[in-house]
């Protein structure tokens, strides 16, 4: 059978102030960045064995 993984809510953000968001939009880039350049990685451009650049 196969369970469907419930979505998480965004967290409510209103109450906080302009400091925390920027903490936290801060935050958020660094990790988009650090997955973007994970995913943009292939046997060309890293030691990542052929095999694993799948289908292109």
């Amino acid at each position: 059978m196969l369970v469907m993984k419930k979505k998480p809510s965004p967290p409510d953000l209103t109450d906080l102030t302009r400091g925390e968001l920027e903490v936290i939009i801060v935050t958020l880039w660094g990790r988009l960045v650090a997955l973007e350049t994970k995913v943009d990685k292939n046997s060309s451009n890293s030691s990542k064995p052929p095999s694993s650049d799948g289908l292109v």
